[in-house]
């Protein structure tokens, strides 16, 4: 029996020990490879290539045969945490870390991965997942990205409209800042009108009655809706543990969940995170796939047995 690979970091653990948890009860063996400890020299590592040599890899004095490998979550590899004062060196670093271990993550077979890690990348691409959930029948909000206002203001009219970024991450004075989900009303828009709006994400603000977020582990889809007071609409996960913000275990339509394992399908994934909005009249609309979302506080606060079925994925790919 081969071992099953996790790749994550330290920070990440919450989430991945329970299935690994799992996995290890089962009888499997489990290596974990924490790159932000492997970044600090926490935990030490080798990588060796040699004439007539096969690629090795030791990971705390144990070596890996990566070729071999059946069964590989890629969960967060890349969120080093390495707070040096100087960010920008700190970036250009966690960068060259990154683009090395890209090599390793190529040595896998590809049918291994619970997600395959360049399958991800190209699977994040916001108006690309408009593009193909609008194919798949979903309902999607109007959107525009331009570097002009006026052509902004032309398509999307309304009292408020909503801007988000494609990545979501900033820095200032050299601290990380998540950009969230954005009300503009028309008054801020014509303030802003000097300001190049460009490389924004446009799109009309939805009403809404409640919203919800899907969580896909291949066939198995857990189904949560989400309650917002007035003051806290504006994206929930903001204030995502505040008593502004009640997750209910519901049921949003099958036709709308075979959507989303269709719209995974297309894209090579086993897993992802769907957010959707509902407005007062019940019509669904679609927002965005995270192929790597976080999914442990839905089992905390409304008991779906997420890492259960990664922990069976993980080991159907194993046994192949």
């Amino acid at each position: 029996m081969s071992e099953i690979a996790i790749f994550s970091t330290s920070v990440d653990s919450p989430t991945y020990e329970p299935v690994v948890r799992d996995l290890s009860e089962r009888g499997y063996d489990v290596w974990v490879y924490s790159a932000d400890r492997v970044a600090k020299g926490i935990d030490s590592l080798e990588i060796r290539i040699g004439k007539g040599e096969d690629f090795k890899l030791i990971h705390n004095e144990r070596e890996h045969s990566l070729s071999t490998i059946k069964s590989a979550w890629y969960r967060h590899p890349y969120l080093f945490n390495m707070q040096m004062p100087d960010k920008a060196k700190e970036m250009c670093i966690e960068r060259e870390i990154d683009a090395l271990q890209e090599s390793v993550w190529q040595q896998i077979p590809d049918n291994a991965w619970l997600n395959h890690p360049a399958a991800m990348t190209k699977a994040q691409a916001k108006l690309s997942q408009l593009s193909l959930a609008q194919t798949l029948g979903f309902s999607i909000p109007n959107t525009i990205i331009a570097n002009r206002w006026n052509s902004i203001n032309g398509l999307l009219d309304d009292e408020t409209i909503i801007v988000k970024m494609s990545k979501g991450l900033t820095y200032e004075a050299n601290k990380a800042r998540v950009l969230y989900t954005t009300k503009l009303s028309k008054s801020m828009r014509n303030e802003l009108s000097t300001n190049n709006p460009f490389p924004g994400i446009y799109q009309e603000y939805l009403e809404k009655k409640r919203e919800w977020r899907i969580t896909v582990v291949g066939d198995d889809a857990f189904e949560a809706a989400i309650y917002t007071e007035d003051e806290v609409k504006d994206d929930w996960r903001k204030h995502q543990f505040s008593s502004g913000v009640r997750f209910s275990r519901e049921y949003m339509p099958k036709q709308e969940i075979k959507r989303c394992i269709s719209f995974l399908g297309h894209l090579g994934l086993t897993y992802g995170t769907f957010d959707f909005v509902e407005d007062k009249d019940g019509k669904i609309t679609f927002l965005e796939c995270n192929t790597n979302g976080q999914f442990r506080w839905l089992e905390d606060t409304l008991g779906f047995p997420i890492s259960n079925a990664i922990a069976d994925v993980l080991i159907q790919r194993n046994n192949q």
